[in-house]
């Protein structure tokens, strides 16, 4: 195509996104521009860099490796005192360990009714958001893409909002069967694993080169692993799904997305395509998990290499030496709803917590540092609890500092607030989020430093509010375990 064509085919759909986002219900978006991939032209994304991003730290392109967001086998925790009720032939929780026979059946925890309409401003995201031809769900409101990372939220928003009644088990079961369908026959990049984006409407390759014989611009191995737990836990809850996932595993060519024991993705440029080791502490461990459960050999993704120390605000971190180590509290949150607790040397839950805490305190305001798209450019932002020698530094994908930066995540303050069930400092977590929602049908990205709120509606916000809901009432139970 002629330049001159090109430039005004660029405009156009540029123009046809612009009017579509400014039409939703929920975003007023103007505009949406955002640099994501080496020496290509900008495009609108709420993804972060994900993978690849620029890099304005000193570290040349050619370094620059596939980066974030793991699982061992499921490591089911003793019953937490004080969280068992009153005994019925509800549900089974097994009273030590997922090898211990003797069980008790218990009530699901009742919520609160705070609680509950959270829940329902959750749920209604995905009432306004689900594509009914493919059962794909928009990533965030009125952006019709979608990645693995967001097809496994979407998941997890149907199984939990089943489990807290929000939807029958024939609804969830349809839903879910949709969304197996649509996995078993997306055109694949190189015919081996998803491409990065989707169109929610189509399921057709988004982004670059969608056209294009590869069906899209690369895989994203961190992506996948997201995907490859939520798989595990809904054949887990329901076994009948176990032959359609077999099947869409089956048609993936999953050992490309693992070399030399950790995780590797692809992307593809017009210069050439870059086949790279992908992820940071963290995130790395959380997606290698993924792998593991379905009997990946991702033993180097454990190992305890380029990895240093730091101390931030008192408490001492762990931190990854490579380039683009982006370090948010996300991935520790989810592996511990969505896996359960660990002792393995890289968690850092605990420590996460306590800094969050005392951070909140000494500003007199909340703190609580996750990744999350914005309502405003650049759009996403890494909210970085320590990065290139400084701590709290929120960056955009290509690595410059954010004016103005949330420093709020309602998704990661409530996911916390479940996981320190007890602690006075979660409880005021998980009011400020309920406090923030008020104003809101669905429940909002967080809160900006100026004390603006962030009103990127999106899935990952409102899927995790739904999981630690669903985790509560399963007395505080992983969900991996289907008991």
């Amino acid at each position: 195509m002629p330049k001159a064509a090109l430039e005004i085919e660029k405009a156009e759909w540029k123009k046809a996104l612009r009017t579509a986002l400014c039409s939703s219900l929920l975003i007023p978006f103007s505009v949406l521009a955002a640099f994501n991939t080496e020496t290509e032209e900008p495009e609108p994304s709420f993804y972060g860099g994900r993978s690849v991003t620029h890099n304005n730290q000193g570290v040349s392109n050619s370094d620059i490796q596939f980066q974030r967001r793991t699982i061992a086998p499921p490591i089911i925790a003793d019953e937490q005192p004080g969280k068992v009720e009153q005994e019925t032939d509800t549900i089974v929780v097994s009273e030590n360990s997922v090898d211990t026979p003797s069980t008790k059946r218990l009530a699901p925890i009742a919520l609160s009714r705070n609680e509950s309409l959270l829940a329902k401003k959750a749920y209604y995201y995905f009432e306004q958001n689900w594509n009914e031809e493919t059962g794909l769900i928009n990533s965030v409101q009125g952006y019709h893409h979608s990645t693995m990372w967001d097809v496994a939220s979407g998941i997890a928003a149907i199984l939990s909002a089943e489990g807290l009644e929000l939807m029958t088990t024939e609804e969830a079961d349809n839903k879910l069967q949709k969304t197996l369908d649509t996995l078993g026959n997306l055109p694949l990049y190189d015919n081996a694993l998803p491409n990065r984006e989707y169109n929610t409407h189509t399921a057709k390759p988004s982004g670059r080169y969608s056209n294009s014989s590869s069906n899209g611009n690369g895989w994203s191995a961190l992506d996948i692993g997201r995907l490859l737990i939520w798989l595990e836990i809904a054949q887990a809850h329901k076994p009948q799904l176990v032959p359609n996932i077999k099947r869409i595993l089956d048609k993936w060519d999953l050992d490309k997305a693992v070399s030399q024991g950790t995780l590797y993705g692809e992307l593809k440029t017009s210069q050439k395509r870059h086949y790279r080791q992908e992820g940071r502490l963290g995130y790395l461990q959380y997606a290698a998990s993924g792998f593991d459960l379905f009997g990946f050999d991702v033993n180097t993704a454990y190992k305890q290499e380029d990895i240093g120390e730091v101390t931030v605000d008192g408490i001492q971190l762990l931190i990854d030496k490579r380039n683009l180590p982006y370090f948010t509290t996300d991935p520790y949150v989810l592996y511990a709803i969505e896996i359960g607790p660990t002792t393995q040397w890289w968690n850092q839950l605990d420590a996460l917590f306590q800094l969050q805490k005392k951070k909140s305190t000494a500003e007199s305001n909340f703190w609580v540092f996750a990744e999350d798209a914005m309502s405003r450019s650049p759009w996403f932002s890494y909210n970085n609890i320590f990065i290139y020698g400084s701590p709290w530094l929120s960056i955009a994908p290509g690595g410059k500092p954010v004016e103005n930066p949330q420093i709020f995540s309602n998704k990661v303050a409530f996911g916390l607030s479940v996981l320190f069930e007890g602690d006075d400092f979660s409880q005021q977590l998980a009011e400020k989020v309920i406090n923030s929602s008020l104003t809101h049908r669905v429940v909002p990205t967080g809160m900006y430093l100026n004390g603006g709120p962030n009103s990127a509606y999106n899935i990952n916000t409102n899927s995790l509010i739904l999981s630690a809901l669903w985790y509560k009432r399963r007395h505080f139970q992983p969900l991996i375990n289907p008991s």
